[in-house]
């Protein structure tokens, strides 16, 4: 299974707070109407269907195959590729992509093994499950009775935004460019990373060699790096890491425990509902 920041195979968490605060018990009965996995798997398998679509179509010589259920064709290939995947496409050909689709669902079916992904596997699922969910959320408001039949939550519209707020864990791919949602939650660790860069830069260091400078806890791993200086991919970056399934991959934030100034000592995963819910209860009021 890939590790995300929350575990996406648990839906029923319970917050210490609920009780107390009406808001954000709402909140976390919202998260239990999800299902993160069926999110997850439905995005790769929703771009992957599309991608092998296209790159079939190609090696056709750019005519449907026999068995293809596809209906239409886009004219110009590499548009469609830059407009359907706009994260992937800055980084990864399709043909990479298409590598990491198949990597990325096995990982989904392999519950002996947690995968750690790379800085090249984030924008691919960034991508992936935002096309996911406004094809769901869009069956939600307008043919509920089929909405059923990727059921991504239970009746809900599902918020890409607090989806990312909770499930990754930083943005790094985004440094220097600007998403179309406020990801809140990872807009502090980003601002720090570019002021730093900004203040590198000032010192006379080119930009990317500004990159390699950041220090803890905002310097970036080496697939970030790559990724960002834009460098030839290495299939290595493309694989994931596996280690065997152990049971206590998400201790760090069950078990553990940090100081609220309000509310006393909460469990991490606690702290992090609690941090994220009111992003989504602005988003809701702006909407």
């Amino acid at each position: 299974m890939l590790i995300f920041a929350k575990e996406i195979g648990k839906r029923e968490h319970h917050h210490q707070l609920e009780d107390k605060l009406p808001k954000l018990k709402q909140y976390m009965e919202y998260q239990r109407k999800l299902f993160p996995y069926t999110v997850v798997r439905a995005g790769l398998d929703l771009a992957y269907k599309e991608v092998d679509d296209i790159m079939n179509y190609v090696d056709n010589d750019h005519r449907p195959p026999t068995d293809s259920s596809r209906q239409e064709y886009p004219a110009d290939i590499g548009q469609w590729y830059k407009n359907r995947f706009p994260w992937t496409s800055a980084f990864l050909g399709m043909a990479d992509m298409h590598f990491m689709l198949v990597t990325l669902i096995k990982s989904m079916d392999s519950f002996r093994t947690h995968e750690t992904a790379s800085a090249y596997h984030w924008p691919v699922l960034y991508d992936c499950i935002h096309n996911i969910i406004q094809v769901y959320n869009s069956l939600v408001r307008d043919d509920p009775g089929n909405s059923r039949d990727i059921h991504l939550s239970n009746g809900v519209e599902v918020s890409f935004d607090d989806f990312i707020n909770n499930y990754w864990f930083d943005l790094d791919f985004m440094i220097f460019s600007q998403a179309d949602y406020p990801h809140a939650r990872h807009q502090e660790r980003k601002d720090l990373i570019e002021t730093e860069i900004k203040d590198i830069i000032a010192e006379g260091i080119e930009p990317l060699a500004a990159l390699k400078k950041l220090t803890a806890p905002l310097k970036l791993d080496d697939s970030a790096l790559k990724l960002l200086n834009r460098d030839s991919v290495e299939t290595r970056y493309l694989e994931l890491k596996s280690t065997t399934e152990t049971g206590n991959q998400f201790d760090r934030i069950y078990k553990k425990y940090i100081e609220n100034s309000l509310h006393g000592k909460l469990s991490v995963i606690d702290a992090e509902y609690l941090e994220s819910f009111p992003f989504m209860e602005t988003a809701n009021k702006g909407s």
